[in-house]
């Protein structure tokens, strides 16, 4: 049987991690990224730690009612030996009442990984994003033509509605992550991952 081909593998991975995280399979979420969990980093809106404490917070977060769908399109990957970079567009849609009315918070995000092969398998050390740009929209528009809502002023433009609505449950949003708002940010950040690969940004 013909082997599979590193991006091939990788790119099913990272489909398969958010789906994962969506429909509340721990375990194989857990099983996704390296073993040892001091290898690891999650550094997105509402945590930042390692994957055994993403995974702990993404079940009180699935407890609490906030339930979160991810789309993910891995687009390109970066490897070099038994390391891996991988860049991918996506987006974050969480459903949530006020005022009466339910609404859909939209966060336009690409999604950055880094991951390193154990074995046979390719396995995450990291998901970090790139916040592009969000928006809140009525379910039903009809009956809501106008938004209730007071967004704060503190907000980052790039992800300013995901992070009041996560905010209203009772999450802490990090202020720093790179964002299309900051461009210099992005490109930061991107220069640390390809450095970390051992290759020059492109």
């Amino acid at each position: 049987m013909a082997a599979v081909d590193p991006e091939s593998h990788i790119k099913s991975l990272l489909v398969r991690e958010r789906y994962y995280r969506d429909s509340c399979q721990w375990e194989k979420l857990r099983a996704a990224y390296h073993p040892d969990a001091s290898r690891t980093r999650i550094d997105i809106s509402w945590f930042q730690g390692d994957i055994d404490g993403f995974v702990n917070g993404s079940k009180q977060m699935s407890k609490g009612g906030t339930n979160a769908i991810h789309t993910i399109c891995p687009i390109e990957v970066h490897l070099n030996g038994n390391k891996a970079l991988s860049e991918s567009t996506g987006s974050i849609s969480i459903r949530f009442n006020h005022d009466g009315h339910q609404y859909d918070c939209v966060s336009h995000t690409r999604f950055v990984s880094r991951l390193e092969k154990i074995g046979s398998e390719w396995k995450l050390l990291t998901l970090e994003a790139i916040y592009d740009r969000d928006y809140i929209r009525p379910v039903l528009p009809m009956l809501a033509t106008t938004l209730p809502l007071s967004l704060p002023t503190w907000g980052r433009e790039s992800y300013k509605c995901i992070a009041w609505v996560l905010s209203q449950k009772g999450f802490t949003i990090q202020q720093n992550l790179p964002g299309l708002d900051q461009p210099s940010s992005c490109e930061e950040f991107m220069n640390k991952s390809f450095a970390w690969l051992g290759e020059v940004a492109q």
